[in-house]
């Protein structure tokens, strides 16, 4: 019994022991643990005392949010000069010539091959889109690669219902506004008539009147491909529609698909021709003369 008694009691003590040794382990690890982040708090408060503090801060804080606004001047800034630019060509009094190439209906699977054209070219263009479903990543890349997304109206049912009222027309473009800002955050400030502004017929001048009220302008096009009717190829082919309709002009709005193989297989040699005869390319705007 006594010799029993005698093992319980060892192996009491070495409970005890091993105990012991786990919580001065553990006393220390949670000191350690305090003191390190007693050290980074005072390193921290140091700095914002001596490096940030909280009138800087908002000062940092203010311009970014700001920046929104800075940019959306800039670009104003910009595009006003460019007006004055137009108008200067259209009086005489500059040498300077305009091409605004425009893609109208997209975009499709050719748009990818577009862009990266204009991008090998470092050339900015303007897309009048429709509204279109799994294609969110080409209205994205249009956008974010600088070029204008442009409204076209939301289905383009020239036939079907667009024209009917001042109201139809009006609400496929907000649709398509909307459509768009949800997926890229930009909103669109220019339209193109499907089939032209003379499409909408008795309705046009109240429509106009109803754009300038949302704060849109709208942009037909002085030069095109021919590539938008099967007719106008049956005459001539894309280049020649080309050639002929941009002679003799200082500011070309030229209307292309990007659809059209015919127009992509000759927008290469569109470009280096425009070039060659002195044109710089920008995408259009709001404020463009070309807009109305």
């Amino acid at each position: 019994m006594e010799s029993r008694n005698k093992r319980l009691f060892r192996l009491v003590i070495v409970c005890f022991i091993i105990v012991f040794i786990f919580l001065s382990v553990l006393i220390f690890l949670v000191y350690s643990n305090n003191k390190e982040l007693e050290d980074r708090i005072k390193t921290l408060s140091f700095k914002i005392d001596d490096k940030y503090d909280i009138e800087s801060i908002d000062k940092e804080i203010s311009i970014y949010e700001n920046l929104d606004k800075s940019i959306s001047d800039k670009y104003e800034e910009y595009y006003s000069n460019i007006a004055l630019l137009e108008d200067k060509i259209n009086r005489g009094e500059s040498s300077a010539k305009i091409a605004y190439l425009t893609f109208d209906d997209g975009p499709y699977d050719l748009t990818y091959s577009v862009l990266d054209l204009l991008k090998a070219n470092d050339i900015r263009a303007t897309f009048f889109v429709i509204g279109k479903d799994g294609v969110e990543d080409r209205y994205k890349r249009i956008a974010d690669e600088g070029h204008t997304l442009a409204n076209h109206t939301y289905y383009h049912n020239i036939g079907g219902g667009l024209y009917d009222s001042v109201d139809s027309f009006i609400y496929q473009v907000k649709k398509l506004e909307d459509y768009l800002y949800d997926i890229t955050g930009y909103r669109t400030s220019i339209v193109r008539f499907p089939g032209g502004s003379p499409t909408a017929g008795k309705y046009k001048d109240e429509i106009v009147n109803r754009f300038h009220e949302m704060g849109y302008n709208y942009v037909d096009w002085t030069s095109e491909t021919g590539d938008g009717s099967s007719k106008k190829l049956a005459q001539k082919d894309t280049w020649s529609w080309y050639v002929d309709t941009t002679r003799d002009k200082n500011i070309i709005v030229l209307l292309m698909h990007d659809y059209n193989y015919s127009t992509f297989n000759n927008l290469q040699r569109i470009i280096d021709d425009l070039k060659s005869r002195g044109f710089i390319f920008l995408p259009l705007h709001n404020k463009s003369v070309m807009a109305k």
